[in-house]
């Protein structure tokens, strides 16, 4: 999205000039496919797909906003939002995520003035790319820069995190916001879900990712199958401590350990348990592949990852099990697998700019003959985390 496209939008709703422009990107995650909220290693990257936020400081006491791409507009109380989602009645909205913003930042203490904004952007909704933490970060930089305030990138994570978990009501990591928060052009992010650690590793100039959406979507905020993916972790976590008093959650299980205490599993248990096992430990293998250059080492942990997600953590449906293995057969590609939390969504491929038209054009065509329809696959760039672009 252009910025003058949206500061025109919001000039023609509110007759007036936005204070401050910002954004936030999107993200794809390489590697670390559920793991975040059992504080495992993930390897996301920020994408050059993101949201914009117009903004300005208004009296009175109502936020007025406006949706660009969906046409809605919202209203609110930011000195006095509403309850979490799961303590109302009434349906989930857009709104409930800076609505969510709002109330998380009383949690700390921290007021916010009523706006008018108008945002807008080029992510895929509901694909798997989170678009959901990105709009999260806009706004809350955009608050930031009104409200002559200012968070650490970890803070701003985390005040994203409990937007989602204790508003929205979806029992996510941080992964999310922190990767649209510290995302660098041209780097992937190792991070460390526990300790908040993390490290920039260079990318490939000519790396891209192709983000294959199945249109497939499914509404977490209505909470069933990723929250029970979270429930059946810490269950895991709970039997084998008694077995591993070392054990804090399913991050620290060795496979030593998981051969040993198997039996103390019973499936679906054990699935889930041997997946984030096996994904944190193809993280870091996948971490090193990528400080080597060696992509297609990289691509095979993709792979394994994919399946892993697939079999033992059972996220995957059967358009995304066509795209992938779509994807990871056509001519250039390094590797791909499912992105978000799955139950629909996108599959990111990875391939080079030389080779990716043709990639995603073997892999368009393999699930047009499957489904017989012909999947949005948009190409992506490493990109820049969040913060303003212009402010007046």
């Amino acid at each position: 999205m252009k910025v003058d496209v949206l500061v025109d939008a919001f000039r023609a709703r509110f007759d007036a000039e936005p204070e401050v422009v910002a954004r936030a990107p999107g993200r794809v995650n390489l590697l670390g496919a559920h793991v975040d909220y059992s504080e495992g290693q993930v390897l996301p990257a920020a994408i050059d797909r993101a949201v914009w936020v117009a903004a300005r400081r208004v009296p009175g006491a109502e936020t007025r906003l406006a949706a660009l791409d969906l046409g809605e507009e919202a209203v609110f109380l930011a000195a006095a939002p509403e309850p979490p989602v799961a303590e109302r009645a009434g349906p989930f909205s857009w709104v409930d995520y800076p609505r969510g913003l709002a109330w998380a930042l009383r949690q700390r203490g921290i007021d916010v003035p009523p706006i008018e904004a108008v945002f807008g952007g080029d992510l895929p909704i509901g694909a798997g790319v989170s678009s959901s933490a990105a709009l999260e970060m806009a706004f809350l930089v955009a608050w930031e820069r009104l409200a002559g305030f200012e968070l650490s990138g970890a803070e701003r994570a985390q005040v994203g995190r409990t937007v989602e978990n204790e508003y929205v009501g979806v029992q996510s990591g941080i992964m999310d916001q922190f990767a649209s928060v510290h995302g660098r052009e041209g780097h992937a992010l190792l991070l460390d879900c526990r300790s908040l650690e993390h490290e920039l590793i260079p990318t490939p100039d000519d790396l891209v990712f192709l983000v294959a959406d199945t249109g497939v979507r499914r509404a977490l905020a209505s909470g069933a199958g990723f929250n029970d993916r979270k429930s059946e972790c810490f269950d895991a976590a709970d039997l084998l401590r008694p077995h591993l008093p070392g054990l804090s959650t399913l991050r620290d299980l060795e496979p030593a350990d998981f051969e040993r205490l198997q039996h103390v599993l019973k499936p679906p248990l054990d699935g889930r348990a041997r997946h984030v096992m096996t994904e944190c430990r193809r993280v870091l293998d996948g971490a090193e592949a990528l400080r080597r250059g060696d992509l297609d080492r990289l691509g095979d942990l993709m792979g394994q990852s994919h399946r892993s997600s697939r079999d033992d953590y059972g996220v995957s449906i059967e358009e995304l099990d066509v795209l992938q293995e779509a994807a990871a057969g056509a001519d250039g590609c390094y590797g791909a697998r499912l992105t978000g939390a799955g139950f629909g969504g996108c599959v990111t491929a990875i391939t080079s700019k030389a080779a990716a038209d043709q990639v995603r054009l073997q892999t368009a065509a393999v699930f047009e003959r499957r489904f017989g329809s012909r999947p949005e696959i948009h190409a992506c760039r490493v990109g820049d985390g969040a913060g303003v672009v212009e402010a007046g």
